[in-house]
C-alpha cells in the first residue's frame, strides 16, 4: 500500500466514458430527469472517480488491475449491420463494458458492496466525509452516498439547493419507510391497478384486491373512509407522490376542463400555433411559419395549406393529408431574409419583426389542433369557438393569480451577450410573455393546488417531513410542466402520440415562429399526470440505492466556513454559461418560488 491514490496511477478512462455516453439514453429514473440543470455530470464518470479518489494506490501491479476490473469492467465489441436505403448492408463496431459497476443498472451489484467495505478499511473502519461546494445537480454527492459516504453538498443557487434536497435529502431520509395510501385514491380503479401491479401482483390475485376496495362489479363490500388500512395499501415516497399528483391534477381537471373542449369525441392532444404580423404593405395578417409540414416521417405525410382569403386580409388554412411532392412543397412563410406575405408578396425584414414586437404587435393564430388517433396522431382545423376559449383563459388569469404568491410571473427576462435570450429583441421581455394565456391560466391552477396539497396533507395527519417531500417532488412536477408549456415549446415531427419538445431542449430563450401548445391535463406528452410519473420514477429509484448516512445539504456560498474534517473535497470546476446559470434558473425560479 503507498500514500499516493489510485486516480493518481491508474483509471478506466475508457470504461468510464463508455458509460457515460450510454447514460444520456437512460430514461426514467435517472436524476437527470428530475429537473433540468445546465452542467449534470455522468454518475457514471462520478462514481468512476470518486472511488479512485478515496482508494488508495495497492502498490501491487496485480492487486490493480483487479480493482480496476471490478470498477470499469472489460471493453468489448459487437457488430450491428444495418439495412440502408439501396439496399446494401452497413456494419458497425459498437464498444461497450462488460461487467464493472459503472453501466446504469449495475449500481446493486455485489462488487459495490466490496468497494464499500475497502473504502471503510481505507478510513479505520468510518465513513469518509466528501464535501462537494459546487454540488449543482448532485452527481458527486449521490455516487458518495452511494458508496457509504458521509456527503456534504453546498451550493448557493435556490434552485440547485432544492434539486439536493429531492435528490440526496428526501429519499436518503425516508427510505423503507411506508404511509397508508390516501383514501382519495382507492377508490380509482386505474390507480390502485397500477399499484398493485407494481407490487407484482396480477391475475386473479390482482382481481381480489380489486375486489376488496369495492373496485370490481361483482364487489359485496366496499372499502369506507376511516377503516383500517391493509398492509398491501401502504405505500412509499414515491407513491405517495403519484397519489398527492392524482389529486391535484382531478382538482386542476374541474377547473380547466372547459378550456380544453374535445371535439367529435376524439381527444385533443396539442393545440399548433404560429405568431402573426401585419404586413406593412397589404395590411394582411401575415402567419409566421417556419414550415408547414406537420407530419413528414417516413410514409407518414400531413401538410397544413394555406392561401389567402377572398378579401385577401389574411390567410385560410386546410390540412392536406395526401402532399404532393416537390422541394417547395411544405415551405413556411419565414426565411433568413423575413416574412413573406402570401396575400401581396411583401417582405417583412428581420429588422421589421424585431420592431413591430418591441412594439407589441406581434399576435398569435390557431393553425391546427392535434387529436388522438387510432396508431398515429391525426389533425384538424381549430373551431371557431377554440380561439374564443383562449380569450376566456386570459380574462381569468387576475383572478387565478390573486391566490398565488408574487402574482404572474412578470419578472423581467435579463438579456445575455451571447444571443442566448434572442426573444428579449421582439419583445418576448418578461416571463408572463413566454406562454399563452391558457397555459399561464393552466400553471397559475396547478401552483394553486399543488399549495392546497400541503395543507390537506397536515390535515390528514402527514408528519412535517413526509409532507415537505411529498409536496417537494410535485413542485418538482411543476417546474417539468413549464418546461413543456411555454411558447419556446416545438411539435415533434414523429408521427406518434407524444409530441412536444421542451422549453430546453438546448439552453436558450430563442424566438420561435410557430410553436405547439399541450394539454396539460391529458394523458398525452407535455400533461401533468406524465410530469408527476417522471419524478415519481426518480424518488423510487432514488430510495432503492441509497444506504449511507444521512446527507447534509446547504444553501450557502462555497467560501463559507463549512468547518474541517473533510476526506475528499470533490467537485468539477464551478463553471456555468450565460445562460446555464442565468437565464435557465430564473426561469425556473420564476416557478418554484410560487
Amino acid at each position: 500500500m503507498t500514500d499516493r491514490r489510485l486516480i493518481e496511477v491508474a483509471f478506466p478512462l475508457k470504461q468510464a466514458s463508455l458509460d457515460s455516453v450510454h447514460e444520456k439514453n437512460v430514461r426514467h429514473g435517472h436524476i437527470s430527469t428530475l429537473h433540468i440543470w445546465p452542467a449534470r455530470r455522468p454518475l457514471a464518470a462520478c462514481r468512476a472517480a470518486l472511488i479512485a479518489t478515496l482508494l488508495p494506490d495497492p502498490g501491487d501491479p496485480e492487486e490493480r488491475r483487479e480493482i480496476l476490473a471490478r470498477l470499469g469492467g472489460v471493453v468489448k465489441e459487437k457488430v450491428t449491420a444495418k439495412r440502408l436505403p439501396d439496399g446494401q448492408i452497413e456494419e458497425t463496431v459498437e464498444e461497450y463494458t462488460e461487467g464493472g459497476i459503472l453501466h446504469w443498472g449495475r449500481e446493486s451489484d455485489p462488487d459495490l458492496d466490496w468497494f464499500r467495505q475497502r473504502i471503510r478499511e481505507a478510513y479505520g473502519g468510518r465513513p469518509p466525509r466528501v464535501l462537494d461546494p459546487f454540488a449543482g445537480g448532485g452527481a458527486i454527492p449521490l455516487e458518495a452516498m452511494r458508496l457509504g459516504c458521509e456527503a456534504t453538498a453546498v451550493d448557493i443557487n435556490p434552485v440547485a439547493w432544492f434539486i439536493l434536497k429531492c435528490t440526496l435529502e428526501y429519499p436518503q431520509r425516508l427510505a423503507g419507510q411506508t404511509r397508508p395510501l390516501p383514501d382519495f385514491v382507492l377508490q380509482d380503479r386505474e390507480f390502485m391497478e397500477s399499484f398493485f401491479k407494481a407490487q407484482g401482483l396480477s391475475g386473479a390475485s390482482l382481481a381480489a384486491e380489486l375486489k376488496k376496495l369495492g373496485l370490481d362489479d361483482e364487489a359485496s363490500t366496499l372499502r369506507l373512509p376511516g377503516m383500517e388500512p391493509d398492509a398491501n395499501l401502504r405505500a412509499d415516497l414515491a407513491w405517495h407522490v403519484r397519489a398527492w399528483g392524482w389529486w391535484v391534477l382531478q382538482r386542476a381537471r374541474a377547473d380547466l376542463e372547459r378550456f380544453y373542449p374535445t371535439v367529435d369525441g376524439k381527444p385533443t392532444v396539442a393545440y399548433l400555433w404560429a405568431r402573426t404580423v401585419t404586413c406593412k404593405n397589404c395590411r394582411a395578417m401575415l402567419p409566421l411559419l417556419k414550415t408547414r409540414w406537420l407530419v413528414k416521417k417516413g410514409r407518414k405525410r400531413v401538410l397544413l395549406t394555406m392561401e389567402p382569403n377572398d378579401k385577401r386580409t389574411g390567410v385560410v388554412f386546410g390540412i392536406d393529408e395526401k402532399p404532393p411532392n416537390g422541394k417547395d412543397v411544405g415551405q413556411g412563410t419565414m426565411s433568413r431574409a423575413g416574412a413573406k406575405c402570401p396575400c401581396c408578396g411583401s417582405i417583412m425584414t428581420m429588422s421589421d419583426l424585431r420592431l413591430e414586437g418591441q412594439a407589441d404587435r406581434l399576435g398569435t393564430v390557431l393553425t391546427a389542433v392535434v387529436i388522438k388517433g387510432d396508431r398515429f396522431k391525426e389533425y384538424r382545423l381549430p373551431e371557431p369557438e377554440e380561439n374564443l376559449i383562449v380569450l376566456d383563459a386570459e380574462s381569468e388569469l387576475n383572478d387565478v393569480f390573486a391566490e398565488v404568491p408574487f402574482g404572474k410571473p412578470e419578472e423581467k427576462i435579463v438579456e445575455d451577450a451571447k444571443r442566448n435570450t434572442w426573444c428579449v429583441h421582439y419583445g418576448v421581455n418578461q416571463f408572463d410573455k413566454l406562454f399563452t394565456g391558457r397555459q399561464l391560466l393552466a400553471l397559475g391552477t396547478f401552483v394553486k393546488h399543488i399549495r392546497d396539497a400541503h395543507e390537506a396533507m397536515s390535515i390528514a395527519g402527514y408528519s412535517m417531513g413526509w409532507a415537505e417531500a411529498v409536496h417537494g417532488y410535485l413542485a418538482l412536477s411543476l417546474d417539468r410542466l413549464a418546461d413543456r408549456s411555454s411558447t419556446v415549446c416545438r411539435p415533434d415531427p414523429t408521427p406518434t402520440q407524444s409530441g412536444v419538445i421542451n422549453t430546453f431542449s438546448r439552453f436558450a430563450l430563442p424566438m420561435t415562429w410557430d410553436f405547439i401548445e399541450a394539454v396539460t391535463i391529458g394523458e398525452y406528452s407535455g400533461g401533468f399526470s406524465g410530469a408527476v410519473e417522471w419524478v415519481a420514477k426518480v424518488a423510487e429509484q432514488a430510495q432503492s440505492f441509497i444506504g449511507a448516512p444521512n446527507p447534509v445539504v446547504l444553501q450557502t456560498s462555497a467560501t463559507q466556513d463549512l468547518g474541517m474534517g473533510f476526506d475528499v473535497i470533490a467537485t468539477d470546476p464551478p463553471y456555468y454559461d450565460a445562460i446555464g446559470y442565468s437565464v435557465l434558473m430564473d426561469f425556473f425560479y420564476v416557478w418554484l418560488r410560487r
